[in-house]
C-alpha cells in the first residue's frame, strides 16, 4: 500500500506539473496576445495553438487516471514523462516575451533553450518507447532491445546536443540571444552529434513495425488492446496526410488562411488527444471489445463520405460542363442534380461499402450473416421438421462455432 500511495503521489506530482506548465504558458500568452495584437506562438495564433497545447494535456490526463486505477505501470509514467515535456516545450510565450522586452534575462534564455529541445524527447518517447512496451510495459521480445537502446542513446545525446550547442538561438527565433548554456569547447563535437537526431525516426519505424509483429502474435485481450492503439494512430495519420498537403498547396499566411484550413488544421492538432484516450480504453478496458464496431463503422463511412464528395464533385462539373453550351452558366442546376444525385445514392452506397468491407475486413461476420440469410431462405420452403432441424444444427455450428449443438422439439401433446 505505501508503495502504490508513493507511486501514485509522483503521479498526481508529474500531472499538475503538467496543468501548471500549460496554464502558465497560457496566461503569458494571452496577455502578449491582448497586448500587441498577434499571437505569441507563431502559426495560426493563439487560438490556434491553444487547442494543441491543450489536447496534448490529455498524455498525462490519461498516464495519472490508469496509475491511480493501479494498471498504469510502465505505460503510465511514460504518459506523464511525455505530458511534462511537452509541458516544457510549450513554454515558449514567457521567453517570447521577456528576451524581447529585457534583453539578457537569465532565466528567460534557459528556458527559451528548454523548450527548443523538450520536443525530441516528447515526440521521442511517443514513437519509440509508448508503442515498443505497449500495452503490458514488455517488448516483444528480447531482439528488440537494441531498438530500445538505440531509441534512449539517440533521444538523450540529441538533446544534450542541442541545450549545450554555443552560438545564438537563432534557429529557436531569439537571433541576439546567447545561448547561456552553451560549452564553446565542445562545438566540435557537437555539431556532429546532432546528427544522432536522425536515428529517432528511424528507431520510430521499427517501433511500428514491432507493433505489426506483435498484433500478429497476439489474441484475445491483447489484440483487442493493440486495435485500439492501432485505430487512434491510423486517424491521427490519415488526418494529417490530408491536412498537411492542403496546407502546403494553399500556401496560407498568418492572416490570409481560409476558414475551412483553419478549421482542418484544429481538427488535425486536437486529434493527438485520440492516443493517450485510445491506451486509457485499452487498458482500462472500457468496452474494450466495442472496436471493431467502430473500426468498421468508421472505414464505411470514410469511404461513403470520399465516394459521395467524389459523386457531388464530378456531377457539378460535368453537368456544368454539358450546360455551358446550351443555358449558359448553370451552376445552380447543376448543383440541385448533384444533391439529388448524392441523396439518391447514400443508401445503395453504403450498403454496398458495408458488404465490401465486412467481406473483406470481416470475413467471419460476414459468412455467419450469408448463413444466415440462406437458413431464412430455406426455411420458407421447408416442411420436413426433420431437416429443419438439422439445417438449424448446420447453421448454428457454422456461425457460432459452438462446443455443443442440440435441438429440443416440444411435442404436440
Amino acid at each position: 500500500m505505501r508503495i502504490a500511495r508513493s507511486s501514485n503521489t509522483g503521479s498526481v506530482l508529474a500531472f499538475a506539473a503538467c496543468v501548471l506548465l500549460t496554464v502558465a504558458d497560457l496566461v503569458t500568452a494571452l496577455s502578449a496576445h491582448e497586448a500587441d495584437g498577434s499571437g505569441s506562438w507563431s502559426g495560426g495564433g493563439y487560438l490556434f495553438n491553444a487547442l494543441f497545447v491543450t489536447a496534448l494535456l490529455s498524455f498525462p490526463a490519461v498516464g495519472l487516471l490508469i496509475a491511480i486505477k493501479g494498471r498504469g505501470g510502465k505505460i503510465s509514467k511514460l504518459l506523464l514523462a511525455i505530458g511534462v515535456s511537452w509541458g516544457i516545450a510549450d513554454t515558449t510565450a514567457y521567453p517570447d516575451v521577456v528576451v524581447h522586452a529585457r534583453p539578457g534575462d537569465l532565466f528567460a534564455d534557459i528556458v527559451a533553450v528548454l523548450g527548443s529541445c523538450a520536443w525530441l524527447p516528447a515526440i521521442g518517447l511517443t514513437g519509440t518507447f509508448l508503442i515498443l512496451l505497449f500495452p503490458d510495459g514488455r517488448l516483444p521480445g528480447p531482439r528488440w532491445r537494441w531498438v530500445g537502446w538505440a531509441s534512449a542513446i539517440s533521444i538523450s545525446v540529441g538533446t544534450l546536443a542541442i541545450i549545450l550547442a554555443p552560438g545564438k538561438l537563432a534557429d529557436t527565433g531569439y537571433p541576439d540571444t546567447v545561448n547561456p548554456m552553451g560549452i564553446d569547447a565542445l562545438e566540435p563535437v557537437l555539431d556532429p552529434l546532432r546528427i544522432v537526431i536522425l536515428v529517432v525516426p528511424m528507431m520510430m519505424v521499427a517501433s511500428a513495425v514491432s507493433l505489426v509483429i506483435r498484433y500478429r502474435r497476439s489474441h484475445g485481450l491483447e489484440r483487442q488492446q493493440l486495435k485500439w492503439l492501432a485505430a487512434a494512430a491510423a486517424v491521427v495519420a490519415v488526418t494529417y496526410l490530408i491536412v498537411e498537403p492542403l496546407s502546403v498547396a494553399v500556401n496560407p499566411g498568418t492572416d490570409s488562411a481560409p476558414e475551412w484550413l483553419l478549421i482542418a488544421q484544429e481538427i488535425a492538432l486536437i486529434s493527438f488527444a485520440l492516443i493517450p484516450a485510445a491506451i486509457g480504453a485499452a487498458i482500462l478496458r472500457y468496452r474494450l471489445y466495442e472496436i471493431d464496431v467502430i473500426i468498421r463503422r468508421t472505414v464505411v463511412y470514410a469511404m461513403l463520405v470520399a465516394a459521395l464528395a467524389l459523386l457531388y464533385l464530378g456531377g457539378i462539373t460535368s453537368i456544368g460542363w454539358l450546360l455551358r453550351d446550351v443555358a449558359g452558366q448553370s451552376s445552380a442546376l447543376a448543383v440541385t442534380v448533384s444533391t439529388l444525385a448524392v441523396a439518391a445514392a447514400f443508401q445503395p452506397l453504403r450498403r454496398r461499402i458495408q458488404q465490401a468491407v465486412d467481406r473483406r475486413f470481416y470475413r467471419r461476420g460476414y459468412d455467419a450473416q450469408a448463413a444466415v440469410a440462406g437458413f431464412s431462405g430455406r426455411l420458407r420452403e421447408q416442411v420436413d421438421l426433420d431437416a429443419i432441424a438439422a439445417d438449424l444444427v448446420q447453421t448454428t455450428q457454422a456461425t457460432v462455432s459452438p462446443r455443443t449443438v442440440s435441438v429440443w422439439l416440444r411435442s404436440p401433446s
